[in-house]
This record gives C-alpha cells, sequence and structure tokens, in this order.
C-alpha cells in the first residue's frame, strides 16, 4: 500500500455523525490540531434513524434553524393495536441532514479540519491511513483516533471491539393525514425483539418496523402489512413511501473494551445505543463530548495513559441507564412470545413507558 505522507495532527475523528462531530468539536475547542472525516459526502445523509431527540438535547448541543421539524409531546405505546400507555415525552423530531450538518460546522468553527469522503483503512505505527475523495491514500500521523464511525466500526475492529447483536430497521417516510404530536409505537408477537413506529415530521411520518437481525427476512413483509393496517385505520394519505431508508441498530449494550492504546470508540461504534429502544442520538452527542474531552486533556498534558479515564466517565453518565436496558434486552428476547397475556406482561415490564 502506498500512501502519500501528510500533515500531522493531535487527533483525528473518524465518523462525522453526532458523536464524531461532537468530539471533533469538544476536542478542538482546546486549541489543538484535529481532522474529522466520514466516508459519505453529506453527514446525516442518508437517514438511517427515526430522527427523534428528547428535549435535553438542547442543553448539550444548538439546534439551528431548520434543524427542528416540530416539537413532540407524548409517546403512545400499542400492544396488539391496543393503546395501553401515554406517557408524557418532550422532545424534537429533527431533520438530520441539517442537525448532522450543524454539528460539523460547529466543529468546524472550533478548528477541527472536515474530510467528506474520506475513508479510514488502515492503523500505522504512527496515525492511520486515510483514503480520500479523490481516491488517494494519504498516511497521517496523530498521537489520537477517536472512532465514531457506526455499528460495523473499523475503528473498533483495529481495537478488537465490536458489536455483535443487531436489530435491523425498515423506515418509510409517508404522508399523514392528521398532524400529530406523539411518537406512537406499536408492539406485535411477530416483530420478534423489536417494534413498528410512526415517528411524525409535519405533514408527514416516519413509519417503520424494526426486528432481531435474525428475523431481517421477514421485514419487507412485515412493513407492507404495518402500512396497511395504518391506511385502513385512517392514518396516511398515501402508501406510496417519499423516501425508504432501514439499517443496523446495535442493541447489545455497552462494548467492553472502548479505550485501547491511543483509541477511543463512542456512539454506535461503542454500543451506547439503548438496547431496548435502538435510540441513540443523544446518548452519541454525550459520549462523543466525553470522548473529545478526553483526548484533548492527554494531548494537551502530553500523557496518553489519560485516555484510560474515559470508560469510567461516559460510564458515570450513561452506565446505569444502559445496563439496566440490556437486562431488559435479555428479557424480551429469553421471553418473546406469542401468547397475548404473556406477550402485553412482557412488554410492560421490559418498555421504557413502564419504568
Amino acid at each position: 500500500m502506498i500512501a502519500v505522507k501528510y500533515p500531522d495532527y493531535d487527533v483525528v475523528v473518524v465518523g462525522a455523525g453526532p458523536a464524531g462531530a461532537n468530539a471533533a468539536r469538544a476536542a478542538s475547542k482546546h486549541g489543538i490540531t484535529v481532522l474529522l472525516i466520514d466516508a459519505r459526502t453529506s453527514p446525516g445523509c442518508p437517514v438511517q434513524c427515526a430522527e427523534y431527540v428528547p428535549y435535553a438535547i438542547k442543553n448539550y448541543v444548538p439546534l439551528v434553524k431548520g434543524a427542528v421539524i416540530q416539537k413532540i409531546d407524548t409517546m403512545l405505546t400499542f400492544i396488539n393495536d391496543q393503546l395501553v400507555n401515554t406517557l408524557a415525552g418532550p422532545g424534537y423530531m429533527l431533520n438530520r441532514v441539517v442537525f448532522d450538518g450543524s454539528l460539523v460546522e460547529s466543529a468546524v468553527q472550533a478548528g477541527a479540519e472536515f474530510w467528506p469522503a474520506a475513508k479510514a483503512i488502515a492503523r500505522t505505527d504512527k496515525g492511520l491511513i486515510v483514503r480520500d475523495t479523490w481516491k488517494e491514500n494519504r498516511e497521517i500521523k496523530c498521537k489520537v483516533i477517536i472512532g465514531a464511525d457506526g455499528p460495523k466500526s473499523t475503528i473498533g475492529q483495529w481495537i478488537n471491539s465490536v458489536n455483535e447483536k443487531f436489530m435491523v430497521g425498515l423506515q418509510y417516510n409517508l404522508p399523514l393525514c392528521n398532524y400529530q404530536t406523539s411518537t406512537d409505537i406499536y408492539f406485535k408477537p411477530e416483530y420478534e425483539g423489536g417494534y413498528g413506529w410512526v415517528f411524525p415530521k409535519g405533514g408527514n411520518a416516519n413509519i417503520g418496523v424494526g426486528v432481531n437481525l435474525i428475523h431481517k427476512d421477514k421485514l419487507q413483509l412485515l412493513m407492507k402489512a404495518f402500512i396497511k393496517r395504518l391506511a385502513a385505520q385512517g392514518k396516511l394519505k398515501d402508501i406510496k413511501p417519499i423516501v425508504k431508508t432501514g439499517g443496523l441498530i446495535p442493541v447489545g449494550g455497552p462494548l467492553g473494551v472502548t479505550q485501547r492504546e491511543n483509541i477511543l470508540i463512542a456512539g454506535d461504534a461503542a454500543g451506547h445505543t439503548h438496547p431496548v429502544t435502538g435510540g441513540g442520538i443523544m446518548n452519541a452527542v454525550v459520549s462523543g463530548e466525553i470522548a473529545g474531552e478526553t483526548a484533548a486533556q492527554a494531548v494537551i498534558n502530553n500523557d496518553l495513559n489519560m485516555l484510560s479515564h474515559y470508560p469510567q466517565q461516559w460510564q458515570s453518565f450513561l452506565g446505569r441507564f444502559l445496563n439496566k436496558a440490556v437486562q431488559q434486552r435479555r428479557d424480551m428476547d429469553d421471553n418473546w412470545t406469542y401468547n397475548a397475556p404473556q406477550f402485553e406482561k412482557l412488554i410492560k415490564r421490559t418498555w421504557i413507558s413502564f419504568n
């Protein structure tokens, strides 16, 4: 492999989603040199999540104009098409392209350099090899690498710490008949290990179904039946998707190793998504901030041993919450049933609305 030598950086962040962009911003504000790269040409595109975030997100990152599509007031939970719970759930539905783009812009304004369409392809003794937008391999020296490159993280593979348990989701954007301010969750036994959802975005909604990865072959049929049922209930103007998307969602809980040598991993790459809901934007923002701050302090103090503080720091914010969800995910998977009364009891003891 021939690589062109390039300038040195203190920190290289791989992945410009919420975790990576916030890590780059947090590190850059300390005046160190940071390179942020992403394999995509446009951060946040294609959208691979339902785009809901809790209200508290605004305490961690700015919400620029256009980033919020609408406010959410409540979460409705249905079991076998019966409404069983209404929970106050103040939050926002995002435009992820605008939101993610604004986080990258915040990182750049703080001093980070951003390379779109650039992929980390190999680790070296002094840094990494990046294939840039012109398909050239560039040898980059750095002190710290932060991996925020998604569920199947390349950087995680470099430290032998990768997600192994997944849900897979399929999502369509469809027009609604009526404006709504609730996120609607649908549990049915056939959605094995997962659920259906209707998350409104103004006049449209992100509508999807997620199941454990081993049941992925059923997903298309489940989605078709779900949309047909919603249309019959008078919720949809049209069943022809405006946009289709989908992807893997880590549900195994936080990885046991999130720091090794000069590498940190954060967000989906570190298994920071909620093991039951699959939600991960807020956790990614938080863990990315912690990773960026930890990396900066290690560089400033010229002591990479300080990177070992990272696991304890993110656990102090997210550990108890995520570890409880791991137990609920295990209960859900071990006891999934088609028996209606038992199924309802299972959901009521594992889903977030009932805890």
